[in-house]
């Protein structure tokens, strides 16, 4: 029996484009997406037996898949094999799986429905922020001028989201765990920023949580606080802990999808390993088991697993070396 699906919500126009490039038909398309696919001959009127219905989750991060285990099992596996940073869960309650897409996974669906509609780059992150700035420039000015996308998307990005930050204006850290729990950290107050280099250097204190630093097992003090450095499209940011008077405590390297900004704060999901180093000198890599479980109970992809202990490593070696030779920080060597 031939496999339909249903898909509605943000993501639709991009999804229809990758399942129809895929061999797979997409029925009961809304007249704003089946405009753009009516030359396809995969198209239906109504969703056939063995169904799959894709809809946006309740905060549009991803898409709700729903569908007997076998189809819905088959779509999981087209988008895991595109989209390396897909995050699957079981959706209690909704029933199917909950596919997040974070920013890498956001960035080629952006360019694939650009291949149908005219469309910005960070089309679907922008469109949560502020979706009716996002078609007027699409709609007005970038389908008159489509060679102009890049300098267009850029213009949007930073009215939308850089020409918010200020030094001295805090944000939130929303970290999401695999498992789809969200753990705000504690926020962070921008002391630096450079929009050329689309990174954020925030200064963050009153740590919540454990008594301990994570990894370091070096114990919170009153007055203790971090510099953490934020870039945008890296598998990893930094964070420098200090005591109250220029102590360093330790540094912590958390491997995570890209970080994705916002006007009030950043989003990314955490690949359960991390790097730490000590003032004296001891660096290691922890929680590799943590993501390795996680991979073989399918939240992530072996692809994305193997990212983020090549990460690690990388992160580990600069690390290791730049305290041998008590060089440079290796926050500039890994820039």
């Amino acid at each position: 029996m031939e496999l339909f699906l249903e898909i509605r919500g943000i993501y639709a126009t991009a999804l229809t484009r990758f399942f129809l490039n895929r061999g797979m038909a997409v029925a009961s398309l809304s007249e704003a997406v089946a405009g753009p696919h009516r030359e396809t001959e995969a198209l239906s009127s109504h969703v056939l037996a063995g169904g799959v219905h894709v809809s946006d989750l309740p905060d549009q991060q991803g898409v709700l898949i729903q569908g007997s285990r076998k189809e819905s099992g088959l779509v999981i596996r087209h988008l895991q094999d595109a989209f390396v940073d897909v995050i699957c869960r079981p959706a209690p309650g909704q029933g199917g799986v909950a596919v997040e897409f974070p920013c890498l996974a956001k960035s080629l669906l952006d360019d694939l429905r650009n291949t149908v509609v005219p469309t910005v780059v960070n089309h679907h992150r922008l469109s949560l922020i502020a979706s009716d700035s996002v078609d007027l420039v699409e709609k007005k000015e970038l389908a008159l001028h489509p060679e102009r996308r890049e300098a267009l998307s850029r213009s949007l990005g930073d009215a939308l989201v850089w020409d918010t930050y200020r030094q001295g204006v805090k944000i939130e850290i929303e970290h999401v765990k695999l498992d789809g729990r969200i753990l705000y950290l504690s926020p962070g107050e921008i002391v630096e920023l450079d929009r050329n280099k689309r990174r954020l250097t925030l200064k963050r204190s009153q740590f919540k949580g454990r008594t301990t630093y994570d990894g370091l097992e070096i114990p919170k003090d009153h007055g203790d606080y971090a510099i953490s450095v934020v870039w945008e499209g890296e598998w990893f940011y930094q964070h420098t802990y200090f005591r109250r008077h220029g102590a360093l405590i330790g540094d912590y390297y958390n491997i995570n999808t890209w970080v994705e900004f916002y006007p009030d704060r950043i989003r990314y999901v955490d690949l359960e390993v991390d790097v730490v180093a000590r003032p004296d000198g001891r660096a290691e890599i922890t929680d590799e088991d943590e993501l390795k479980e996680r991979c073989e109970r399918g939240y992530i992809t072996p692809e994305l697993r193997d990212r983020a202990i090549s990460t690690a490593y990388r992160i580990l070696s600069v690390t290791r070396e730049c305290r041998a030779t008590r060089s440079a920080s290796p926050r500039h060597r890994l820039e």
